[in-house]
């Protein structure tokens, strides 16, 4: 956040000075066609188009798939098999284990299913890991959002400081030619010298000179507000007129101390540091658990087919003759025997019979006992204290920054208040001192050195004065934003 606003009174600090002395209305460049912006359309307008935030957003949507990953990780598996096989040539038959000598044909399928009972809780950690980097990432784009929007806030001061800057000229140089014109008479009457119509005349070109250059710089003005809008349209672009009233010099209602409070409860870079210190923790338990045993639960369901795979089928009897030979009284007689044996033929067992026929479901639970992993886990553990470590240390220190950023803020907005006030005392004695010097000089009891001393004094205040106006209502801003309230005069 430090850096962030430090850059962001960079750019106030430059910008508006060079931008403050100009201004332009809608007659001073012809029919403008193009409505006028006010700073809320300004603002929406660089945020719905800055390049930095559709990045930011889509890394949003990336730690969202990495966060539903996460969430996946715990629901079971399901995965199934099917292969089909062709073998040649000398095989053994799968379901008779027999030697052939044939062509096979195998087909086998199945489906399984595996869940994690236990793994020291790694999953659980992850997913709230993943939620925590998913709110972080949130948090970056809100701070991203607050830090575009005062750019184009400090953008949108600019261009109404220079359009109070050139009224202001464009004033000076109607008193310059109405003096011109009294002169010019006086002159013509011979109540006052030539000379004094030359001077005015030249002071006339002056005047003219300084409201050309502030227009000159009102288009710089826009052109930096286009930037920061990163509007690429070449058509006209002014904004809305708004009369931004005189910030006053009461005390600002809130002292440091209230203002670093509502900052730590309301900035998102707070948020987003202190959520990844939660992250750092989960990295921490997710390290220590890779020590510990994982309990999985497994399913499974299979069969096959063989096409070598045969059923025997009774075909008939087949009658077998056998010889033999007994002694009876002393001599060998040859008698046969006639056997019957049922006769088989080998039928092809049909596809969904051997698929019904060779189911067999497999159930059990695993156990995984981590004993050495080349020191994993104590690696694991260390890298992940130490990114703890850090992640404090980041949140120390951009709290001390933005308390930093506070006070001076808040010294600079005092110091603002001072300046306006002294700057209002200022104008009030040079209006005067000019309209003597005007009066004396237009009477001729003064010469044109003295009156053109007095107008330049109060020109020159004129322009200070609105320049320390804006400083002021924008050191105001400043504490305005970091306790979230909205930009608006």
């Amino acid at each position: 956040m430090t850096s962030k606003l430090t850059f962001a009174l960079i750019f106030f600090a430059s910008s508006f000075l060079t931008s403050l002395t100009s201004y332009s209305q809608t007659q001073l460049s012809g029919a403008n066609s193009t409505p006028d912006y006010s700073l809320q359309e300004c603002i929406n307008y660089a945020l719905e188009h800055n390049i930095s935030l559709r990045q930011s957003e889509l890394a949003i949507e990336n730690s969202l798939v990495q966060l539903n990953q996460a969430k996946g990780n715990i629901l079971p598996t399901l995965n199934g098999q099917y292969s089909l096989n062709s073998n040649f040539g000398r095989n053994v038959d799968p379901f008779s284990n027999n030697i052939v000598t044939q062509a096979i044909g195998t087909n086998s399928l199945g489906v399984g299913a595996s869940m994690l009972l236990y793994n020291g809780y790694r999953l659980k950690n992850t997913v709230e890991r993943s939620n925590l980097d998913l709110e972080a990432a949130k948090m970056d784009l809100q701070a991203q959002r607050n830090n575009i929007s005062l750019q184009v806030a400090v953008a949108y001061l600019n261009v109404l400081s220079a359009q109070d800057m050139i009224e202001v000229s464009q004033k000076n140089l109607e008193v310059t030619r109405l003096q011109l014109s009294r002169t010019s008479k006086l002159v013509e009457a011979g109540s006052l010298p030539e000379t004094n119509m030359f001077n005015l005349n030249a002071q006339l070109a002056n005047d003219e000179l300084n409201l050309v250059n502030t227009q000159n710089q009102y288009q710089g003005a826009l052109l930096t507000l286009k930037q920061a809008m990163n509007l690429t349209d070449s058509r006209p672009f002014s904004v809305s007129r708004i009369d931004v009233p005189d910030p006053g010099v009461q005390p600002y209602p809130e002292n440091t101390e209230t203002v670093y409070e509502a900052a730590m409860n309301y900035l998102p870079e707070i948020k987003a540091s202190e959520i990844r210190e939660q992250m750092a923790e989960k990295n921490i338990q997710i390290a220590n658990s890779v020590g510990i045993p994982s309990v999985r639960a497994n399913l499974n369901w299979g069969s096959a087919y063989s096409s070598a795979a045969k059923n025997l089928v009774q075909d008939g009897f087949n009658t077998t003759t056998v010889t033999a030979t007994t002694v009876f009284e002393g001599q060998t007689v040859p008698f046969t025997v006639d056997f019957q044996e049922p006769a088989f033929n080998r039928e092809n067992i049909p596809y969904f019979s051997q698929l019904g026929n060779n189911q067999n479901v497999n159930a059990g639970i695993s156990i995984q006992i981590p004993i050495f992993n080349g020191y994993n886990k104590k690696y694991q553990v260390q890298a992940a204290k130490i990114q703890q470590l850090q992640t404090e240390l980041n949140t120390e220190n951009t709290k001390i920054g933005i308390r930093q950023s506070i006070d001076q803020a808040y010294i600079n907005m005092l110091n603002g208040a001072k300046s306006y006030s002294a700057n209002l005392v200022q104008v009030d004695a040079l209006e005067k001192a000019f309209a003597a010097a005007e009066s004396s000089y237009s009477a001729g009891a003064s010469n044109f050195v003295d009156y053109n001393l007095a107008k330049t004094n109060l020109d020159r205040a004129l322009a200070t004065l609105i320049q320390a106006k804006y400083d002021y209502i924008f050191r105001m801003k400043i504490l305005d934003f970091y306790q979230n309230k909205p930009l608006q005069f």
